[in-house]
């Protein structure tokens, strides 16, 4: 017998049992998330978190330490600003023309290809003033996406959660947005120097192609395909030539097209 006459046995077998009972009740919200219809594009969304490719602190104080002025800064921000404002116009309309599955592939494949251009251009002017001005021009640009991107999936996610799951699957969903952010920063504690910038930039950079694939991913869950191939296939027969006959009276005829035939 313990102190007191409690047996140690049962007393570490209450422990026991409070922290199972514990890691159950933190662990509950996270399988309801993972399970959820929604999850990859939740995941790809959060995903975008980890990134130094906005407007964020660690770009301006990248710009700043390269030479860039307050002013101008200030000025590159608000054209992000527009860009950002624009895209809650369009992204909408897209949304209604096709769908939020296809205009949420439409506007993270945006995304990425503007950053890729972004991301080129700052390494291949490494050092230079036009480094951070063609970072600057990937990111603006891709704010469009981004923000188009954010608008789609968060009504997927609130067109594929039950009611019920709704709190549940946001505050997972915010909890693994925020770790991510804290990366983004932990990426430039780890690399603090400009000329390190270009570290911060590539991971995040990866960040952002690895969300593009989870959402292809959930997409491909959703669809069975990511192209619609037969849509394209109609597409290409219209876009082929049209042939026509002169008839003896003078009229036209339309005939076969014998492209692709043997003579």
């Amino acid at each position: 017998m313990g102190i007191g006459g409690e047996d140690p046995l049962k007393s570490l077998d209450t422990t026991f049992t409070k922290i199972k009972t514990s890691l159950k009740t933190s662990l509950e919200p996270w399988i309801t998330y993972i399970h959820a219809p929604a999850f990859l594009a939740s995941l790809s969304l959060s995903m975008l978190y980890l990134t130094v490719l906005s407007t964020g602190p660690q770009w301006q104080t990248y710009l700043l330490a390269t030479g860039y002025t307050s002013i101008s800064v200030s000025l590159l921000r608000v054209a992000a600003v527009i860009s950002e404002l624009l895209a809650t116009l369009f992204a909408p309309m897209l949304m209604h023309r096709i769908g939020s599955i296809r205009s949420g592939l439409w506007s993270i494949n945006w995304q990425v290809i503007w950053l890729t251009a972004g991301v080129f251009a700052f390494l291949w002017y490494d050092g230079s003033w036009w480094a951070g001005a063609g970072l600057t021009m990937g990111i603006v640009i891709s704010r469009l996406g981004l923000w188009g991107f954010d608008l789609n999936v968060q009504f997927i996610i609130q067109e594929s959660t039950p009611p019920s799951q709704r709190n549940t699957f946001s505050s997972s969903e915010i909890a693994l947005q925020n770790a991510f952010e804290l990366l983004s920063f932990l990426s430039t504690i780890v690399f603090p120097r400009p000329d390190q910038f270009k570290l911060p930039v590539l991971i995040s950079f990866a960040a952002v192609v690895a969300a593009a694939a989870c959402f292809a991913g959930y997409v491909r869950k959703e669809r069975g395909h990511l192209i619609h191939v037969g849509d394209c296939v109609k597409f290409a027969k219209r876009r082929e030539r049209v042939e026509y006959r002169i008839l003896d009276n003078g009229g036209l005829e339309e005939g076969e097209n014998d492209r692709g035939q043997g003579s």
